[in-house]
């Protein structure tokens, strides 16, 4: 498990340092000092969030049901979207590979932490995945999030969960049923490769607003599930909207997933019992 999370985190830092200064931030501390001189003034940097909405789905049937020595299979980001004004001089670090490395690696450590006797493999070509699978994962992955989910929307519509955050974070405590089309899609793939649970970010998308706060801001909206692969059944989704503006003079060129990091890792240790369902 830990050889797979030094190949993945290779991979990806050779392509995060291209990006940028972004680069220079290690694994073990991705919100403290980098060195690059053009970022500017180095140090934590401080948001305040507003303008939130949230909602979170458990299945407390299964979560009983939890096999904790299982394989857990983690996809990469799948549609990733990180904007930014052109020539602007806070984003020469920020880009779609620089803020998908950033959720992965805040992913990594709260699934080890929250289930650390699973083993937890990276889905990516050259891990889980042979690199002969490339192009049928690939198209695999992207019919998945075509197919119909709740409310006969497709997994990858935002729509039923922006409809029902009508609170900062809504909770709710549901045993969700899953079209049988998606619920073989997600068996086949945990049966092809072995593992038993699947965490999918289905997407990100992030906005860097410059002129907000002391030092610019940003927008953040995401879509994260988890699943029982073998059953084909939603263990815990969660859907996030908010927007982040800086209070200090250290300007948001990295931790752009720590907001949603924290509110993930509540999600992931929430207690369904304690869920009053409305």
């Amino acid at each position: 498990m830990k050889f797979a999370k030094v190949l993945k985190y290779s991979a990806w830092f050779l392509t995060f340092f291209l990006a940028g200064c972004a680069g220079n931030r290690t694994t073990e501390n991705p919100m403290g000092d980098s060195g690059c001189a053009e970022c500017g003034e180095q140090g934590e940097i401080e948001l305040e969030i507003f303008d939130e909405k949230g909602f979170v789905e458990i299945n407390p049937k299964l979560l009983k049901m939890l096999d904790s020595k299982a394989i857990l299979g983690s996809f990469p980001t799948q549609k990733m979207v990180a904007d930014c004004p052109e020539d602007e001089k806070i984003c020469h670090s920020f880009s779609e590979d620089a803020v998908d490395f950033d959720l992965a690696h805040f992913e990594d450590s709260l699934l080890e932490k929250r289930f650390p006797q699973m083993v937890h493999e990276q889905m990516l070509e050259g891990l889980r995945i042979p690199e002969s699978d490339s192009a049928k994962i690939k198209a695999e992955m992207e019919n998945l999030l075509k197919l119909s989910f709740a409310d006969g929307e497709p997994l990858n519509s935002l729509a039923p969960w922006e409809s029902r955050s009508d609170f900062s974070i809504a909770y709710s405590a549901f045993d969700r049923a899953v079209p049988a089309k998606l619920q073989n899609a997600l068996s086949q793939i945990g049966k092809k490769y072995n593992v038993r649970y699947l965490s999918i970010p289905v997407t990100a998308q992030v906005q860097i607003l410059p002129d907000l706060g002391r030092s610019g801001g940003f927008t953040w909206k995401s879509l994260w599930t988890l699943w029982d692969a073998r059953q084909g059944k939603l263990l815990i989704l969660s859907y996030n909207r908010f927007t982040a503006k800086t209070t200090s003079r250290i300007a948001p060129e990295r931790g752009w997933a720590k907001p949603f990091a924290d509110r993930l890792d509540s999600a992931l240790n929430r207690d369904p019992s304690t869920i009053e369902n409305h």
